[in-house]
């Protein structure tokens, strides 16, 4: 059995100098997610996250719930029976 990959985390602050190649391309991703998590709150629609070794659903108002609740509660305010009586 391999070691695990272990994880690196990227500090852009950090001293050492990224190629512009790579500033670019860390900048443009930033605001892509932005403008993603933008347009799924102007839909009103939640984003899904990880947090607390689950999947999240947080709203533009700063809710977070576990994803099984929002999508029983997107179910119902659909007029759809709740996803566990499919």
């Amino acid at each position: 059995m391999s070691d695990p990959i272990p994880e690196v985390e990227i500090d852009p602050t950090s001293e050492f100098e990224l190629p512009p190649l790579f500033e670019k391309a860390y900048r443009a991703l930033k605001e892509a997610v932005a403008a993603a998590i933008a347009e799924h709150w102007r839909a009103g629609r939640p984003v899904f996250i990880w947090r607390d070794e689950r999947v999240m659903a947080l709203y533009a108002d700063g809710t977070c719930i576990p994803e099984s609740e929002a999508r029983e509660r997107d179910d119902l305010s659909r007029g759809d029976a709740p996803s566990g009586s499919r």
